[in-house]
């Protein structure tokens, strides 16, 4: 009988016996020794040369391993471990073990290493010559929930992590190196490769891994969106399958490649969306400079739709630089040359790229955006757009040929698109409108003659309006001739006083339009507040329409000062109630 009164898990106690025949010729059993609620059994034979150790301990609480570790960590679970050692003079020393966690969990500190519940099995093939150990490592995984900070993954029996290394570790140079690498989670993904790592200074020092993510839905939940919690990215459907390979050294990531095979890309929120993407991406930090291929069938961008696009680019260290490239957009193209992206290596993520817009219809454009229809095409000469530190911006302008006229944007700035609430900033200048074309469109009444002026300083914060500076008036030269129907009128004086009255209800209900001499409407928004002027009248309030000839009409704003959700209100619902004639 064996007692002994301390040890690493305190008392232990259980049955010994011997045989001794010579010394090299000899056996020793430990039976059912108890370690706490554990059992161990060891038997060690000795003949000639040959020393062979077997050991078994089965029920071990994994809740004692707390002794080895810091005491912030907790453990729970129940241990079997089985093995054999062997050892022949002259020879390595020859190691198989197998062990089987079953509903083990753990959590460190701070919670950022979280298991729970799983079961496990680990098997060891290994042997021992002087300082350098070698062998093979089998892990399988088939219940049970992992967390490490912000990964978390699920895992059931017919969808198991496995991992298997082969590998030598020294350990005067405290170096290991992994020639065969191999794991697959389920059938999500898996990898093969080479591994070489500084234990000593706990640094990588080379890894060489092909994988393949043959099910890019259930990999976006499981690698990407745990990295982008909190923009657009964090909200996407995947679909379709990935090859690659990557080079890692200790200066960081050298080389990699993607095969991308039929890649569905959409964003929930409908901000932008891919089809069908294939291609072969390259890139290299430092080397040959191989050509990658991009395209796709079709995408859209907000709600606008783009037709498909085969692109060629070089990615070479910190830089990708796009051949030139054509989009078909709208019943038109867009053309970009001179893309380029950098600061892939510095975390300042930037690029640039001119472009030109050629014949976009107008009329796609309304119907992409829902809304009223307009006609003409939009050209545009771009010189420069450049995006850095979440903020894009166009250098240049953008003409509009639309309405008989011209509408020309400038200043444009657009930070964190891709954000929870992205700002846009603008200015737009209106030269030569025809009112006729643009109340048809609008359906707001009639109204003939020409629109100039521009909205300043235009701000939208989540795609809402927030501020801007508007002056909308008639040219003081203006060759169209000058009319405004009844409806038209009724709509002006809602818009300026919240209040009208049909024309069709008074005398003058038998003319169907009027002369005017002018119109003139200025919007102030700032805040929830919206500042309203017009023409000045000597009588006060504000001339909207200043009337000319008889009968003459002049619709006059008397309110200055408007909430701006009340004046939203005011054109999207007009009412009939009463008006100002004079």
């Amino acid at each position: 009988r064996l007692d002994i009164g301390t040890s690493l898990f305190k008392a232990m106690t259980g049955s010994m016996s011997w045989r001794y025949v010579d010394t090299g010729n000899w056996w020793l059993k430990l039976n059912d020794l108890r370690l706490s609620r554990a059992r161990l059994q060891l038997e060690l034979t000795s003949v000639g040369s040959r020393l062979q150790a077997d050991f078994k301990l089965q029920n071990f609480h994994l809740a004692l391993l707390k002794r080895f570790f810091s005491p912030d960590w907790t453990f729970s679970g129940i241990a079997g471990i089985q093995g054999r050692v062997v050892l022949i003079q002259g020879a390595p020393v020859s190691v198989r073990a197998s062990m089987h966690l079953k509903s083990f969990s753990y959590s460190s500190e701070d919670g950022l290493q979280v298991g729970e519940a799983l079961n496990l099995r680990l098997n060891l093939d290994g042997n021992r010559h002087g300082d350098i150990w070698g062998g093979k490592l089998d892990l399988r995984v088939d219940k049970g929930q992992l967390y490490t900070d912000p990964f978390f993954a699920e895992i059931a029996e017919d969808a198991p992590f496995e991992l298997s290394l082969q590998g030598k570790l020294d350990g005067d140079t405290q170096r290991m190196g992994i020639s065969a690498l191999s794991f697959s989670y389920g059938g999500l993904f898996s990898g093969q490769g080479s591994l070489d790592v500084n234990l000593s200074a706990r640094q990588l020092q080379d890894l060489d891994l092909k994988f393949q993510l043959s099910d890019l839905s259930q990999a976006y939940g499981l690698l990407l969106k745990p990295l982008v919690i909190g923009n657009a990215l964090d909200d996407m459907t995947v679909n379709g399958q990935v090859q690659g390979q990557l080079q890692l050294t200790g200066a960081g990531l050298q080389a990699f490649s993607l095969k991308l095979q039929q890649v569905d890309v959409e964003q929930n929120a409908g901000l932008f969306g891919l089809k069908k993407i294939s291609g072969d991406v390259h890139w290299k930090r430092s080397g040959a400079k191989p050509r990658s291929r991009l395209s796709w069938q079709g995408g859209h961008l907000f709600r606008i739709a783009f037709g498909a696009v085969d692109a060629g680019f070089t990615a070479h260290a910190g830089s990708i630089i796009m051949e030139p490239l054509t989009l078909p957009l709208l019943g038109g193209r867009l053309q970009l040359s001179d893309l380029s992206l950098d600061g892939l290596l510095d975390n300042s993520l930037g690029w640039q790229a001119r472009a030109e817009l050629e014949n976009i219809q107008l009329e796609a454009l309304s119907h992409s955006l829902d809304w009223p229809v307009l006609e003409g095409s939009l050209q545009a000469s771009i010189p420069r757009l450049h995006y850095r530190d979440a903020l894009l911006r166009m250098d240049g302008k953008l003409l509009v040929d639309v309405f008989g006229g011209r509408v020309v944007v400038e200043g444009l700035k657009l930070e964190d698109p891709l954000g929870v609430a992205p700002v846009l900033e603008t200015s737009v200048r209106l030269d030569n409108l025809d009112l006729e074309q643009i109340t048809q469109v609008f359906d707001s009444g009639r109204i003939q003659g020409s629109l100039e002026g521009y909205v300043r300083n235009l701000q939208l914060v989540a795609w809402q309006v927030t501020a801007f500076d508007a002056n909308l008036r008639s040219p003081k030269k203006d060759k169209r001739p000058h009319r405004i129907s009844q409806r038209a009128i009724d709509n002006l004086t809602e818009l300026g006083n919240g209040a009208s009255v049909s024309l069709s209800s008074t005398m003058l209900r038998f003319f169907e339009d009027f002369a005017y001499d002018r119109l003139a409407l200025k919007v102030r928004l700032r805040g929830a507040v919206a500042e309203l002027d017009g023409v000045p009248n000597p009588k006060g309030g504000y001339y909207i329409v200043k009337g000319a000839r008889l009968p003459r009409i002049d619709v006059i704003g008397r309110n200055h000062k408007v909430a701006w959700k009340d004046l939203l209100s005011r054109i999207r619902d007009i009412r009939f109630d009463d008006m100002i004639v004079e």
